[in-house]
């Protein structure tokens, strides 16, 4: 799986993680899709119309576990450079 963020390098130790354009704007559009998908059957079938909303929201909950794995990810690559920098400086120490 694919993350949608980037890691952008900035200036000395600072980093920003950009997302793509539209992406809020996306996850609500499939929200809306999603239930109204779901509403479907629910109205030919008679059940709770809180079951489109209960769905689309499972489907938010997955989309945020995304997000936080990618930022976990990108948090991970951080701490690895960030070791890999300050190996050298304290090897330099030692000598």
């Amino acid at each position: 799986m694919t993350s949608r963020l980037q890691w952008t390098h900035g200036r000395g130790e600072h980093a920003v993680v950009a997302r793509g354009k539209g992406y809020v704007a996306e996850i609500l559009v499939r929200f809306l899709v999603l239930a109204g998908l779901v509403y479907m059957p629910v109205l030919l079938f008679h059940w709770g119309e809180w079951i489109p909303f209960a769905v689309a929201g499972v489907y938010l909950l997955w989309e945020l576990s995304r997000v936080s794995d990618a930022l976990g990810e990108l948090a991970d690559l951080w701490n690895e450079q960030h070791r890999q920098r300050q190996e050298p400086a304290r090897s330099d120490a030692l000598d």
